[in-house]
């Protein structure tokens, strides 16, 4: 039928741009990753790196991946509190898949979107399915710009330390407040959206602009559907949203953690958890505005400027190669493998 070889063409044009996006985010890490070890002498980075327990991979690569875990629970979390029940398999196909697009994607943006288009495609309902994953957007957002508030003494001194390069976190912060403010903006009145597309409606010179009025208000009635969901979950069931902020913060411990473990088994250096854990936060909010494939190349760069001011210079490259290719390499190709096994056509919801 032709709609069956529309369907196989778009999966195999899907198939191709991921593999395109890999082979691209693969190249930008490599490049990136020799010029650092590069300029920070390549030898020297040799000679660190003969003298690293290869077992630290394995421990971030396992403190990393606690991220699916919780994030799968707080998957089951909401959707119980609807009364959809999902299949564990596809459960993890889309905890694991919000991972993996993200990371094959610029500005490693996928993830939310392609998690969307797969709880759908479970029966899920489109406005609670864009609920479910928008709803963790804005809890990490407002975790995020919690943390950068509460410990802002910390903050100023982290950035003090980190000379030049600190005008690149400042600009990144204020740019991420801004936006979550725009985003939380728009997530507690997604009418706005309407509001928006409406007025360029009316301004712009259009041929047909019945056709386009059609669709908006088919928008407008979604999203008046999408409004009652929020208010669903964050007033009438906010004991699930506080849950959901709290297993969320544990992912970026979790993440952060990682980074920790890199950082002491490496250096042998006496950090502060909580210091790293801060400055981790305020390297996430710069890293995702960067356009490549899960913003490779952005990542290694603004590490080894950030941490050579945490560090002897020696350790730099040997730190950022580890811990990337333990928390980004090695996960693309798990991520890979799960996906590969938890695969399926059929729909794997109940309500």
């Amino acid at each position: 039928m032709p709609g069956d070889k529309t369907n196989e063409e778009g999966k195999t044009l899907s198939r191709k741009k991921i593999i395109i996006n890999l082979i691209i985010a693969l190249i930008i890490g490599l490049v990136i990753n020799i010029l650092i070890s590069f300029f920070a002498d390549f030898q020297e980075t040799l000679v660190t790196l003969k003298t690293v327990n290869l077992f630290v991979i394995v421990e971030v690569f396992i403190v990393f991946s606690m991220a699916y875990l919780i994030d799968l629970i707080r998957l089951y979390l909401v959707s119980i509190s609807f009364h959809k029940k999902i299949k564990f398999k596809d459960a993890i196909y889309n905890t694991i898949s919000y991972y993996f697009m993200s990371n094959i994607t610029p500005m490693a943006s996928g993830g939310q979107p392609y998690q969307i288009y797969h709880l759908t495609k479970l029966g899920i309902e489109s406005t609670l399915a864009t609920n479910i994953v928008m709803s963790r957007l804005v809890e990490n957002l407002l975790f995020s710009s919690a943390m950068i508030l509460i410990f802002i003494k910390r903050v100023m001194s982290i950035l003090n330390r980190i000379g030049t390069g600190k005008y690149i976190l400042i600009i990144g912060i204020i740019a991420a407040l801004g936006f979550s403010a725009l985003l939380i903006l728009i997530f507690l009145n997604p009418k706005l959206i309407y509001k928006l597309f409406n007025f360029l409606l009316k301004i712009l010179p259009l041929k047909d602009k019945s056709k386009f009025e059609k669709r908006l208000q088919k928008l407008e009635n979604w999203l008046v559907e999408l409004k009652l969901s929020i208010k669903a979950l964050w007033i009438e069931k906010a004991h699930i949203v506080a849950v959901d902020f709290i297993l969320g913060g544990f992912t970026v411990f979790f993440h952060s953690l990682g980074l920790y473990i890199a950082l002491t088994s490496i250096t042998s250096g006496n950090y502060s958890i909580l210091e790293i854990f801060i400055l981790f936060i305020i390297m996430n909010f710069v890293i995702y505005y960067i356009p490549t494939p899960g913003s490779t190349g952005g990542v290694e760069t603004l590490y080894g400027i950030v941490l050579a001011s945490f560090m002897p210079g020696r350790f730099v490259s040997t730190t950022i190669l580890l811990w990337r290719f333990a928390t980004y390499y090695l996960q693309i190709a798990f991520e890979g493998v799960i996906l590969f096994m938890t695969r399926t056509k059929e729909k794997g919801v109940s309500t």
